[in-house]
């Protein structure tokens, strides 16, 4: 499918074909007809692309902020490859559009395909063929209402919340600043309610534009304000609301001299806010900022997860706006027809951006692009009729990839890229782009339509799952079942019934698999396990100073786990690495929650039935700047600790050694060299052998899940499987029905089988 792109680096415009969005669960997939460019927003986006390092500096401040925190916490090179990357990466347009819907992901019961319906948001209501976007930010489009005009919907909803933030009552006096897209249509809003609204902007095109709807609307120069207070008698507005998108602080101060004593002043737009004391405070004026479509914008558990809020509580959410929006261009209180926008073919968006560049006497509120509808999703593959078999590969090996972000990218296709023999076939996932760049990038040979394409087509001996951490499981499974040898980045799984499935699979299959779990293949690791007394037991104490997270983090969204899940599930499998003995139970507690969702720190401690016992300090609040990982292993006549994985300290026999590792390599290498000869048939030596073995991965994952429930019901939790599969890959009983609870250290508890007796 086509799809608008703009280079971050140089600010071009492109048309691309990339692969059609999946409709995962909780997306509508829209075939578009049509989508809006926003004079104002997108113009400031390919503005601040195309200009230099500098430039893109001081246009954005914050994110030369960020860089510096970035240089901090993970060093110079690691930032340089990180904003050269973003730079490098096309980023899709637009959003707001309209259009035709052909499938929808599960868990969406109120839309289906062949409704037309309006759609909003950035990254998801794209200037492309097809879109897939969260359903919360999809709405049906009325009978009698053009769908070129129902792509309006987005600005529409923008400017309601604008209105809902001054809270007037209808026939009040409202004043717009800034008559481009945004004013424009607010005017349009404030006339179908019945208020007494009246825009004003410096340029008299607008102004005309504006008149030319019959509404009123005055210059911004110095016979605008006494006109403006003559229509009102003298009286200020009750509010103010401002849609100009300037870095001057002219508007503000304009709203002060326009407001009467106690009004509100609505910052909707993007401008520089200054307020001047004569006015705001004298006249003791209320500022209110307007964010975006409404309630909800920016909040991924109503945008991505689908949670409504209670109607009570929060009437006007951005979904209803869009569809008020609808609702009055069915009614006919409002029409967007008269603000005339330019019509552009979607292969033509390059001359449409052009058309967005400042010339004398010509400037256009909005343009449109037009597309054939003629677009259709790549039928689906047929189903397998039965599981395959593992095939040892012969010749080069060929690795494909589902996922392609930037761990994949910057860590593992770089040390793939270095083994020779190798050949990446093909890549999948996502919304499309990144695969489409990433495969282009990467060498390789093909980017599939889908995932389910890709794994259909066989052209691949080893499968790579690199996606988000809820599809794992699900993927690994997958792939072992289509007779692919398997690597999963970690975590493997995030319940106990994803790990059993993937057992099952990896039974079924004898497929070569690994995980993700790179720290046991680092030198420092390597090299610890060699000097430990073999067979004895040990105390281990493993100190992780993570950092915190924003809360709107994608881990932290309720289907991908949280970080225990996804991130500690390493610090447990390296403990368990090192230690001979089974996990035999494991208890968790939270410092700030007790959701393994939301918990950004936690203390775990882990029993292994020779008597051995591993404690896990994940700090997730920890400033920037502090070392992140301390471990320690206490054992018969040996201590040693690995810092940060610069240096191996031993101490026996009174004697200390140190060693240092240069670039502190936390595995990554090794662990991709071993994937291609466990791929490959090709011997491998008893580290190696032991770092990439999979059943020790699942029992790894399956104590994190327990750790999870232990977090979450305050109690130790037994580490025994439960399942069939998974105890059989793991060579150990099956834990009885019922009996997955253990005693509190302190001594037995009522009703709770000792580990020895579940054992």
């Amino acid at each position: 499918m086509k799809t608008v792109l703009l280079s971050p680096r140089t600010g071009s415009i492109t048309v691309a074909d990339v692969p059609a969005p999946e409709a995962v669960a909780g997306t509508v997939v829209i075939r578009n007809d049509w989508s809006l460019i926003s004079a104002g927003t997108e113009r400031a986006t390919v503005s601040t692309g195309a200009k230099g390092l500098i430039g893109k500096a001081r246009q954005r401040p914050d994110q030369v902020a960020q860089v510096i925190d970035s240089v901090k916490r993970t060093g110079l090179a690691d930032t340089y490859r990180t904003v050269r990357d973003r730079l490098d990466q096309p980023v899709q347009l637009g959003y707001s559009c309209a259009g035709t819907v052909l499938r929808t992901g599960e868990g969406v019961d109120d839309l289906r395909p062949g409704m037309r319906v309006a759609a909003a948001g950035a990254r998801y209501a794209s200037h492309a063929e097809i879109v897939a976007v969260p359903r919360n930010l999809v709405v049906p489009v009325p009978d009698g209402v053009d769908t070129r005009w129902a792509a309006f919907a987005t600005v529409g909803a923008i400017a309601l919340q604008g209105i809902h933030q001054a809270e007037v009552a209808p026939g009040s006096r409202i004043a717009v600043i800034g008559l481009g897209l945004l004013g424009q249509i607010t005017l349009r809003l404030l006339r179908a309610y019945g208020y007494d609204a009246v825009g004003i902007d410096p340029d008299p095109a607008m102004v005309a534009l504006a008149e030319s709807a019959g509404l009123p609307a005055f210059p911004r120069d110095a016979d605008g304000l006494p006109r403006l207070l003559r229509r009102w008698a003298g009286a200020g507005a009750d509010a103010v609301l401002i849609t100009a998108s300037t870095a001057s602080p002219d508007p503000v101060e304009f709203a002060g001299r326009l407001a009467r004593d106690r009004a509100t002043v609505v910052v909707v737009g993007d401008v520089g806010v200054v307020p001047p004391r004569s006015s705001y405070y004298h006249k003791e004026l209320t500022i209110r900022y307007s964010r975006s479509y409404g309630p909800g914008r920016y909040d991924p558990r109503f945008e991505e997860g689908g949670h409504p809020y209670p109607e009570g509580y929060v009437p006007w959410t951005e979904r209803r706006n869009l569809a008020e929006v609808l609702r009055l261009l069915r009614t006919g209180a409002m029409d967007f027809a008269d603000l005339k926008p330019r019509v552009f073919a979607v292969e033509d968006a390059a001359e449409a951006y052009a058309a967005l560049k400042p010339s004398p006497g010509e400037r256009s509120v909005a343009l449109l692009l037009r597309y054939p509808g003629t677009a259709q999703l790549p039928s689906p593959p047929a189903p397998r009729t039965a599981p395959r078999t593992w095939t040892a590969p012969r010749g080069t090996l060929r690795i494909a990839a589902i996922g392609s972000g930037n761990f994949a990218t910057r860590t593992l296709f770089p040390e793939l890229k270095r083994e020779a023999g190798v050949a990446f076939s093909w890549v999948a996932g996502g919304r499309g782009l990144s695969a489409a760049h990433q495969g282009r990038r990467w060498g390789f040979e093909q980017v599939a339509q889908s995932v389910d394409a890709g794994l259909a087509s066989g052209e691949a001996d080893c499968v790579m799952v690199l996606s988000r951490h809820d599809s794992h499981g699900r993927y690994a499974a997958r792939v072992l079942r289509g007779g692919r040898a398997l690597y999963c980045e970690k975590p493997v799984a995030l319940t106990e019934t994803e790990l059993e499935d993937v057992a099952q699979a990896w039974s079924a299959s004898g497929a070569p698999a690994m995980a993700g779990f790179n720290r046991r293949f680092a030198p420092a690791v390597a090299d610890l396990r060699a000097v430990l007394p073999a067979g004895a037991p040990l105390q281990v104490v493993y100190r992780v100073f993570a950092g915190r997270l924003p809360a709107d983090h994608w881990y932290f969204q309720p289907e991908q786990g949280g970080r225990l899940l996804g991130e500690v599930c390493h610090f447990i499998d390296t403990a368990g690495f090192l230690v001979s003995g089974r996990p035999v139970r494991v208890r968790a507690v939270g410092v700030d929650a007790a959701d393994p969702a939301t918990a950004q720190s936690v203390t775990l401690q882990i029993a292994y039935d020779d008597g051995s016992s591993a404690s896990v300090v994940y700090g997730g609040r920890t400033p920037p700047g502090a070392p992140k990982e301390l471990l320690e292993v206490a054992g018969d006549g040996v201590a040693a600790r690995i810092d940060d994985f610069r240096t191996l300290t031993v101490w026996r026999g009174g004697r200390a050694e140190t060693t240092t590792y240069r670039g502190a390599p936390k595995g990554h290498a090794a662990e991709m060299r071993t994937l291609v000869r466990l791929v490959g048939g090709q011997s491998l030596d008893t580290g190696a052998a032991a770092a990439a073995g999979f059943a020790s991965a699942l029992e790894s994952s399956l104590v994190t899940c327990r750790a999870a429930r232990s977090l979450t019901e305050d109690r130790p939790v037994d580490c025994a499987p439960a399942t069939p599969a998974l105890a059989k890959a793991l060579g150990r009983p099956q834990l009885p029905a019922a009996a997955d609870t253990v005693p509190d250290p302190g001594g037995p508890a009522d009703g709770f089988p000792s580990t020895t007796e579940v054992l």
